[in-house]
């Protein structure tokens, strides 16, 4: 019988070590084995394995130290690395994480999960391979910057801005004399079938959406030199992200002005079972209209159709989206719907109102532990302002649980009418002020020309107009599930943030 694969035990405690072994021998694996550190460094170097299940704590070269010598020469995706350790605290897993584990488990091990996990991170293994010897480079001959024309039609006339993706060019339309944006594949990345598939993929899914709160797609094409571009309305602003980064913390009725819009595209999209799946402050742009302010959502471009077959045009493994902003079943590889969405926006209320997001480092690792596995700091505790109702429904949006979340009607209803009753309630704190005491003539000389014949009218403040809740959208619906993603905990998603 053929291997399944090579792999190299490497544990202190003979007993774990021969236990594992033969474990993974019946199962159909070649094995070898190392008693400390250095000894397993020299093998990696002599002998060729699949993967390794890692102990930590060794002595002579422990096993965090072994995995950062290993790593210098073998990355992630060309020998997975399983840290076995009875060290369970967040903190330990993190490290090991960053420092480019792919995954972690506990002791006393459970044999038929560690197996799981071997059989996840040789599949994704192989699939990557597969994935880079088939990708077709496309060629691009034409030079992207201000000046060029595509398909003959769009003359670029300055960069507004780029991204990891796409760069974005103001244009005009030649033929209609007319300003509109274009964005196309960056002109510094080699653009390959795959990319080119998840532009069209973006054209598609923004098309599907007509909202006057979505951005609108105008033209989608691939000129004759390979280069992929949509032609977008011209939009007048700055994105949330700067309007927060300059005015937050938000008032919960600014926040309710924003959020409003955002749900009501998001509840068209999810009833055309579309998930946006990066629903962050960048991608939410205040654009400043004839009519004023408007609020428009971007970049569908990563968003998942559910009723597409099923095609994924990712490597296995890999990961779209922001980890700061992106639900917690999505970092563990679980099925997720448009609640997902919803978990987003209400990362994006919290940093709204409080001035920066929930969980905050600048390891993304740590911060995809911290979604997954913590609670959220309540939203009072950074701004003693916010009305309880309001921070209550804002931990309620970030639950753990999808199934507590509400829907994007339901919570931009919910939001309104509790900002509403705080601004209500403000205002009425303005009105019942008391009457400071009246000082007695007798002890105060006053002119006689400055005592008023009737005490003068008080000003009673305007009430505050309430905000108009979204109109109601059939999509309160929730879409259908996306299918189970298979893959470990942790070393999935060590895989999606560094290895995808």
């Amino acid at each position: 019988m053929s291997s399944k694969g090579r792999l190299l035990v490497v544990d202190d405690n003979e007993m774990n070590r021969d236990t594992m072994s033969r474990q993974l021998e019946r199962a159909g694996y070649e094995v070898a084995t190392a008693e400390e550190g250095i000894k397993a460094l020299e093998m990696i170097d002599a002998q060729s394995f699949d993967l390794v299940l890692l102990d930590v704590m060794m002595p002579g070269l422990t096993g965090i130290e072994l995995l950062k010598i290993v790593r210098a020469d073998h990355p992630a995706n060309e020998l997975p690395i399983i840290m076995a350790t009875a060290r369970d605290k967040s903190e330990n897993m993190v490290e090991a994480l960053s420092l480019g584990a792919n995954d972690y488990v506990t002791k006393p091990l459970d044999f038929p999960v560690v197996l799981a996990r071997i059989e996840a991170h040789l599949k994704m293994k192989h699939a990557a391979a597969a994935a880079a010897k088939a990708a077709v480079p496309v060629q691009t001959s034409a030079v992207i910057e201000p000046g060029a024309v595509l398909a003959g039609k769009y003359r670029l006339e300055s960069k507004i801005g780029s991204g990891a993706f796409g760069a974005v060019f103001k244009a005009t339309h030649l033929q209609l004399a007319n300003s509109i944006a274009i964005k196309v594949l960056q002109s510094n990345m080699v653009p390959t079938q795959e990319a080119l598939a998840r532009f069209q993929r973006e054209g598609v899914s923004a098309c599907r959406i007509q909202h006057p709160n979505a951005v609108s797609i105008l033209d989608f094409g691939v000129t004759d030199k390979g280069v992929a571009y949509l032609a977008m309305e011209l939009l007048q602003g700055h994105s949330l992200a700067e309007e927060i980064q300059k005015r937050a913390p938000f008032s919960p009725r600014r926040c309710a002005e924003i959020l409003a819009p955002l749900c009501d595209v998001l509840s068209e999209a999810h009833a055309a079972n579309i998930i946006h799946r990066d629903i962050k402050p960048a991608n939410v742009f205040l654009h400043h209209g004839r009519a004023g302010e408007v609020v428009k959502v971007l970049d569908f471009g990563i968003a998942k159709l559910l009723d597409d077959g099923g095609t994924e045009l990712t490597v296995e493994g890999s990961l779209v989206g922001t980890p700061a902003y992106m639900a917690p079943e999505r970092l563990s590889s679980q099925p997720y719907d448009g609640r997902s969405d919803v978990y987003s926006v209400g990362i994006l209320l919290y940093e709204m109102l409080c001035g920066q997001p929930p969980f905050k480092s600048k390891d993304l690792m740590a911060v995809a532990m911290m979604q997954m596995t913590q609670e959220p700091r309540p939203a009072r505790e950074l701004n003693s302002s916010i009305p309880p109702a309001v921070e209550a429904l804002v931990m309620e949006t970030l639950s753990k649980d999808p199934g507590r979340r509400p829907t994007p009607a339901a919570l931009a209803e919910r939001f309104t009418s509790a900002a509403n009753d705080a601004a209500s309630s403000a205002a009425d704190d303005t009105l019942n002020f008391k009457t400071p005491p009246t000082v007695s003539p007798s002890r105060v000389a006053v002119p006689a020309a400055a005592h008023p014949s009737s005490p003068a009218p008080v000003a009673r403040p305007a009430a505050p107009r309430p905000i108009a809740p979204s109109r109601p959208s059939a999509a309160t619906a929730k879409p259908a599930a996306e299918p189970q993603e298979e893959g470990s905990l942790f070393g999935r998603l060590r895989r999606k943030l560094f290895g995808g």
